[in-house]
């Protein structure tokens, strides 16, 4: 179980951590100090895209080379002279650059290695698509073995495909044949390699290519007959692969103590903190430099506690040893532990269940596996055993019901006989899909978010600042003759003015507070830094089936085909009321449900679907531990309720054995059985599945003639529609067992539909509603056929009643086609299509005329997984616009998913995307802000979890971030002013010969900063989501203007403070006869005027709506602001002497309407203040001035907006439009004669050019026949 992965923090933070992720709940350790990731410089914006493989430059090598994650890969040798040097700095800096080292290793290994050939290399720099950094060493391995290779080089990769890009089809058969060759998963012998470990993944030195290439198990390039000449590896042949392989375990290594605390104080948050203390211990600040302390240690306790605790619990989640019997030889078998088991090992799996420990594929007998723990889906699958193909690849993907994954628990074995339930282990340790779902957790993709990286830039301007004022210091204290140590003391003191130790801390209070809301709201997050950017969130993608909708399907009715008229019938709402025959058989055998223990398991389609025809299932009434001991297949039989007009004796003696399964598919959207009905001599098949692919797969004779135009009516209402279909088989036994499911599912009779509804969740609507008020765009991506997915977009008002939907679909040409497939358009319910194919061709059906639409009315796009797939592989432009315009993106497997969640970040949304877990967490882990409502272990995939099954969520988590967000940026603004007040304070006194006493200090950041901050965020989330979300820039217009402002007005009324107090009769020049002797006229000013400043920031940056509730609504903030306010007035009217004397303030002489006048000011300055921030900073420049159009040109624009404005109100942009029939056939038989007629065109064409010189663009438009292709569509466009 993965659950506990929820609160872990997987290891040491790197140095791009941002400040508010000091207190994350997710933390990195780095076990190798060698690793290292970049800095704020080296992280960009956006990930960079790897390279074109036909470009690739010669003098970079890389790993992964066109995966995910590809990596560039240097080589480095020690340099004798370059460590000499290099330590000889390090020791004169005091190991000041050994500390910058620990957190740039990288920096180390340039300092003290020169470049070098790979082959060469003692050490690799590697750099991910992130410009993330790493530094790994290089080890030699002895007396091991090598796996082939040569299918997985790079350069060899490039050639080939550069070589045979330029070919005929036909050639591709060789080149696919060469690669059968290469890749045959054997292994030979080595004495001794160099490899290197990065990210618990290992990449091995080939010397033919002269790169280093990763390791991988026998899941790539390796025929799927491979595994059936699998009989075992030899004690010897196992130990060399263990060595290569390592032992197969999930290691999360448990730091020491000692190990954690040294991490921990070495973060530059606790070496700024440890620089701060001891330089406030050297200038007598003994009582705030205690207090730092101990705030420091406590906080340093907690960390060590979470982080060790954390740690135990991902090794103990993740880690599992098991026994396991492998077989070694053809009938030898061994029972070894399970972290021995290396790829090439065959396992024998127990008829009572266990966890699997590795990936295996399944080669004899069924299973019953539970995959909720990476699928999200609590269903169990069955898995059956590998086909026997000599002439394909295995894919883990598209293999996956033949694939026993990692993780996983295997409820039951089937197998036949005196034969076992065998596999072949292709993937051990980080290698499996277990250890590549910890691999994310442990290093996951770098949170793009700008807000934190400006953070470090405006630390960075703190730092500038800092500088101004050590050098100012420095200056006038070098003019009055102090002590050399003096001004170091006085001038470091003014860096942790300006750079407020506890800033850190926070700003993280936000993202506490929300995070514990939003457990309130049963919503519950693993990646505290998401939270903030979930209050940027612009786009929603929806799922369908689970989340807009009612998980469970309820069966409807059934409407066989009528075989005189071969038209679709009257529905049948009861099929217990059919009389036996195939349609009726189809029902009752082609799911996979199977029953363990007492209850029925399976899909709940499937159990819906067999309940609504009340027959009964039966397995062998044996112990579940030795239940498919022997050849037994199910069976199923009418139940005694069944009422069949050939009686009660026929349906006792009518059963039916279901003998083969052939899985679900989302690729291939259907399944199938094999079954024989008692007494019968020969085999039926049925299937069921998305009734357009079924229809493909039947014989067009049995095709009803009104198949459309039925499918149309109840997809278009929101129903989930299947095909059914048979087919008699002629076949033995044994080749009814071995025979491939291609072979098997074609040329089969059309049965009828299968009506089942799916009804939308009662909060669907209204969560739709909310989001478009708040100007959120919703987006529904399914699985699911388009015209279901349409219905459910109108119905919750996805889609509005008065919107136009544009239908975007391609037509392929076959396989010996050259040219892209075409695309055409048409708006949805277009009464268009019903026109004659030969007016199409004759007339100008193609509309290439800009159609306008109403203002008011909102042009939606909707495509289907297939027209993606053309849209990203042809015509790339138009599908930006397709991103950014369309609403219903149907049939779209897992990872099309993944992939427009990433389209449409790369268009500058910042995307949410909410899925049950089941084929969604490729797009939950891609998306800003994933949102789960599966309880299962799936959700470790999404930094939310949602334990309410709907998407009311969305609002809350939305709300929750703006909030934070919001608070964020206000702390960040108060602690920036805050800091620069008191620098400015200082400042101030130190031309004076004068300070801030220790008490002061004490006063001010004890007192009140630090009070306020950690109830700053108290406030909760507003109740309604603005149209407009909050700034989420720290160097924009507004924020900007705000601090400076701010900054303006402390300035003036500080000087104000000053400058009456000169002109007073009672003052005091101070003239100090220590340099402990702060207590002066000078100072009282300055701290009663700067001291209620800190209040009046806090109020004024605590902002209410439209993203927060009123500042008042925050009980215990404003009682803080009261009670502070009243004890504030107090010491500066009326202090009493020991209290005076504790803070240093110099009170004698100074009359009582100066006191008074100190307060007037301080009212004033929140007066001027709050109607700067409130007026002229949220009204006049976020509300008024950011409405100007040069303004929003000077602040540009995301590329959606661009192409929002290009493409609204008008089709233009669309490729020319084509009016076709909606049924397949027709639109096969279209695309035929368009194709026709476009041959003829090009023939006349040819002539008319020749004898006329006329071009044969002008001869083409001339005829009115064209569809789009990326050439024509650029030529349209110039």
């Amino acid at each position: 179980m993965l659950s506990t992965i929820l609160d872990l923090l997987p290891f040491h933070r790197h140095a791009t951590e941002t400040c508010d992720e000091k207190y994350s709940l997710l933390r990195r350790t780095t076990p190798d100090s060698e690793k290292s990731f970049g800095s704020i410089g080296d992280t960009p914006s956006k990930q960079r895209k790897p390279s074109d493989p036909t470009t690739k430059d010669d003098e970079t090598n890389y790993v992964n080379y066109q995966e995910e994650d590809q990596m560039e890969v240097y080589g480095y040798q020690l340099s004798h002279f370059l460590r000499i040097v290099t330590w000889f700095i390090i020791i004169i800096t005091l190991g000041m650059l050994r500390l910058l080292f620990h957190w740039k290793p990288h920096w180390m290994l340039i300092c003290t290695h020169r470049r070098c050939r790979l082959k060469e290399a003692r050490k690799v720099m590697l750099i991910d698509s992130f410009n993330q950094i790493y530094v790994e060493t290089i080890k030699t391995m002895h007396s091991a073995v090598l796996p082939n290779f040569s299918s997985n080089l790079q350069k060899s990769k490039i050639e080939s495909i550069k070589s045979y890009s330029q070919s005929s089809p036909s050639d591709w058969s060789s080149f696919e044949k060469k690669k059968k060759l290469d890749g045959d998963g054997a292994f030979r012998d080595a004495d001794c390699f160099l490899y290197f470990d990065n990210k618990r993944i290992r990449y091995i030195w080939d010397e033919e290519s002269q790169q280093f290439v990763k390791l991988s198990g026998l899941d790539k390039n390796v025929d799927c007959s491979f595994f059936y000449h699998q009989h075992g590896l030899s004690p010897e042949e196992q130990s060399k692969r263990l060595r290569l392989f390592g032992p197969n375990a999930i290691v999360v290594e448990v730091q020491s103590i000692l190990q954690v605390f040294f991490n921990e104080v070495l973060e530059p948050f606790y070496v700024f903190q440890i620089y701060s203390i001891l330089l406030w211990c050297f200038d007598n600040y003994y009582y705030y430099a205690s207090c730092i302390l101990l705030m420091s240690a406590l906080s340093l306790g907690s960390s060590l506690i979470q982080i060790r605790r954390n740690q135990r619990q991902l090794r103990d989640t993740v880690q599992g040893v098991d026994a396991v019997t492998v077989c070694r030889g053809s009938d030898e078998t061994e029972e070894i532990e399970s972290s021995d088991l290396v790829p090439g090992d065959v396992i024998i799996l127990p008829p009572y269940g266990c966890i699997m420990q590795c990936d295996a594929v399944l080669i004899s007998g069924n299973a019953i596996v539970n995959e909720s723990v990476l699928t999200g889906e609590s269903v169990p699958v069955t898995k059956i055993p590998l086909l026997y193909h000599e002439d394909e690849f295995y894919n883990s993907k598209e293999h996956g019901k033949h694939t026993l994954f990692c993780g996983t628990k295997v409820i039951q074995t089937r197998y036949y006989d005196s034969s076992k339930v065998k596999a072949v282990v292709i993937r051990t340790g980080f290698l499996t899909s277990k250890g590549e779902l910890v691999r994310s957790i442990m290093f996951p993709k770098p949170v793009d978010f700008h807000f934190n990286r400006q953070i470090y830039k405006f630390v960075l301007c703190l730092v500038v600042l800092a500088g101004l004022g050590f050098t100012y210091s420095v200056i006038i204290n070098v003019k009055r003759g102090v002590s050399a140590t003096e001004i170091f003391l006085k001038a470091c003191d003014l860096i942790t003015v300006v750079i407020p130790p506890t800033l850190p801390a926070a700003m993280t209070i936000g993202v506490v507070y929300a995070q514990s809301r939003l457990r309130r709201s049963k919503i519950f997050c693993i990646s505290p830094r998401s939270i903030n950017i979930s209050g940027c969130l612009d786009c929603i993608c929806f799922d369908k089936t689970g989340t807009l909708t009612e998980d469970d399907l309820s069966f409807s009715e059934i409407i066989p085909v009528d075989t005189g008229t071969l038209r679709l019938t009257i529905p049948i709402r009861d099929p217990s009321q059919l009389t036996y025959g195939p349609i009726l058989n189809c029902l009752a055998t082609c799911h996979s449900l199977t029953i363990i223990g007492d209850n029925m398991v399976g899909d709940p389609l499937d159990l819906k679907m067999f309940q609504a025809t009340k027959w009964v299932l039966e397995e062998p009434l044996v112990d579940d531990e030795n239940k498919y001991d022997l050849l037994a297949p199910t069976i199923v039989k009418p139940g005694m309720n069944h009422n069949d007009p050939y009686g009660d004796e026929v349906a006792n003696d009518f059963e039916i054995g279901i003998l083969r399964q052939f899985p679900f598919s989302s690729s291939l959207q259907r399944m199938s059985v094999i079954t024989r009905l008692l007494g019968d001599d020969h085999f039926v098949l049925y299937a069921k599945g998305a009734p357009e692919m079924i229809s493909k797969l039947c014989l067009k004779e049995t095709i009803p003639s009104n198949f459309s135009d039925v499918l149309g009516g109840y997809t278009e209402k929101g129903y989930r529609v299947l095909g059914l279909a048979t087919r008699d088989l002629s076949l033995s036994y044994s080749k009814m067992q071995r025979a491939p499911r291609e072979e098997i599912e074609k040329d089969m009779k059309f049965l009828g539909l299968l009506v089942m509804s799916n009804v939308l969740k009662p909060e669907t609507t209204y969560i739709i509603q909310t989001l478009s008020t708040a100007n959120i765009r919703s987006v529904m991506i399914t699985g699911d056929n388009m015209l279901t997915a349409l219905s459910v977009g109108r119905e919750c008002l996805m889609i509005k009643p008065n919107e136009k939907v544009v239908l975007l679909e391609s037509i392929e040409h076959d396989s010996s086609a050259i040219s892209p497939p075409l695309l055409t358009w048409r708006f949805a319910n277009d009464d268009h299509h019903s026109k004659n194919l030969e007016n199409i061709i004759k007339s100008s059906s193609l509309d290439c005329v800009k159609i306008a639409i109403d203002s008011e009315e909102k042009l939606h796009v909707a495509v289907t997984g297939k027209t993606f797939r053309v849209l990203r592989e042809h015509y790339p432009d138009l599908l930006n616009k397709v991103a950014v315009r369309g609403t219903i993106f149907a049939r779209m497997g897992p990872d099309q998913k993944q992939q427009l969640i990433e389209l449409l970040q790369d268009l500058g949304y910042y995307v949410g995307m909410c899925g049950d877990g089941a084929n969604d967490c490729g797009a939950l882990k891609a998306a800003h802000a994933g949102i789960s409502l599966s309880d299962t272990e799936a959700s470790v995939a999404s930094p939310f979890t949602s334990k309410t099954p709907n998407i009311s969520c969305i609002p809350t988590l939305i709300s929750e971030g703006r909030a934070s967000l919001v608070t964020a940026f206000g702390i960040l603004k108060y602690m920036a002013c805050y800091s620069l007040a008191q620098f400015i304070s200082v400042i101030i006194l130190y031309t004076y010969h004068s300070n801030l006493s220790d008490m002061e200090y004490l006063y001010i950041d004890l007192f009140l900063i630090s009070l306020f901050f950690v109830l700053f965020g108290r406030t909760e989330s507003f109740s309604e989501l603005s149209k407009n979300p909050p700034p989420s820039s720290l160097v924009g217009i507004v924020p900007l203007t705000s601090l400076v402002l701010q900054i303006i007005i402390i300035i003036i009324f500080q000087m104000t403070s000053i400058l009456v107090l000169w002109a007073q009769p009672w003052y005091i020049v101070h003239e100090p006869v220590d340099e402990d002797d702060l207590a002066c006229h000078d100072n009282y000013a300055i701290f009663a005027v700067s001291v209620f400043q800190y209040i009046s920031l806090a109020l004024v940056f605590a902002k209410g709506a439209p993203y927060r509730k009123p500042v008042y609504s925050n009980k215990l903030f404003i009682s803080a602001i009261v009670l502070m306010t009243l004890l504030t007035s107090y010491i500066v009217l009326i202090p009493h002497p020991w209290l005076a004397n504790l803070l240093e303030l110099d009170i004698s002489g100074v009359s009582m309407e100066f006191r008074w006048f100190c307060l007037f000011l301080a009212l004033l300055n929140f007066v001027v203040a709050y109607l700067t921030e409130s007026f002229v900073v949220d009204y006049l420049i976020h509300v008024k001035f950011r409405s100007l159009a040069c303004v929003k040109s000077f602040s540009g624009q995301k590329p959606y907006e661009i192409i929002e404005v290009e493409t609204q109100n008008n089709t233009s942009w669309l490729p020319p439009r084509l009016s076709l029939p909606s049924s397949l056939s027709d639109l096969q038989m279209a695309a035929t004669i368009i194709c026709e007629a476009e041959d003829e065109i090009d023939s006349k064409r040819k002539h008319s050019s020749d004898a006329n010189g006329t071009s044969s663009k002008e001869s083409n438009s001339e005829s009115g026949i064209s569809l789009s292709s990326p050439a024509s569509m650029a030529s349209d466009k110039a």
